[in-house]
């Protein structure tokens, strides 16, 4: 699928999404260091919204923090040896629907692709779930989990993989606003914002730990970040 214009990203990337075209670079083949030199794009140490978005707190009723603490030790116990669908199916799923992303105007969606050109050359890939406007199909992509690594798989590398797809979507943006991803390896997550031709990652927060509320809050915070471009 083709998303055209205004396109305000979240993602996460998971290594295994190749494009399906042959005629299609998949995103699955970039390194950061290739993607910086293609597009021109650098890291530095922060970036206005990153520091926001990390600053982020969550109201945790007890229900809420219930489920959280069990969905930190089922995945302490798991992390080594689950499978990508798995980690997929029983713990990046039921937290994102603990932490509510979606709205009236944004739900949803699963193994959906968006591609853009770049220099004749067509690149693109699957995206493995994403908050988007449009009740039936997607209209306008908002929040996108476009990445996660087994810990023990040391295959790839995720963070060329989610620029890349956090460039793509930027280049289908005409309004050229931030974009905001995350990437995953095991029990770590890393968020990522890009902003014109400059990028700033996190440290790890540990979703086995004390820190998996954190990244809760980080969700939640996402979904106030999406309704300023909606």
């Amino acid at each position: 699928m083709y998303f055209p214009q205004q396109i305000p990203i979240f993602a996460f990337y998971f290594p295994h999404t190749k494009a399906n075209n042959k005629n299609m670079r998949g995103f699955h083949t970039f390194t950061f260091d290739e993607v910086e030199k293609m597009f021109g794009i650098r890291e530095v140490d922060t970036l206005p919204l990153l520091a926001e978005w990390l600053q982020a707190v969550a109201n945790i009723d007890e229900y809420q923090r219930y489920d959280l603490v069990r969905l930190k030790n089922r995945l302490l116990k798991k992390a080594v040896i689950w499978q990508e669908d798995e980690f997929k199916m029983f713990f990046i799923g039921p937290l994102i629907e603990i932490a509510e992303i979606s709205t009236d105007l944004f739900q949803p969606f699963t193994q959906r692709s968006f591609s853009f050109v770049h220099n004749e050359e067509k690149i693109g890939g699957r995206v493995d779930f994403f908050i988007a406007k449009g009740r039936r199909l997607p209209e306008l992509p908002y929040f996108c989990i476009h990445e996660y690594k087994q810990e023990a798989d040391s295959s790839g590398e995720p963070i060329g993989q989610l620029l890349i797809a956090m460039v793509a979507a930027q280049s289908l943006n005409e309004t050229k606003f931030p974009i905001i991803g995350a990437y995953v390896i095991g029990r770590s997550w890393f968020f990522i914002v890009l902003d014109g031709k400059e990028y700033a990652k996190s440290d790890a927060y540990i979703a086995s730990s004390e820190d998996i509320f954190q990244i809760f809050a980080i969700l939640q915070k996402s979904k106030e970040i999406i309704q300023r471009f909606v």
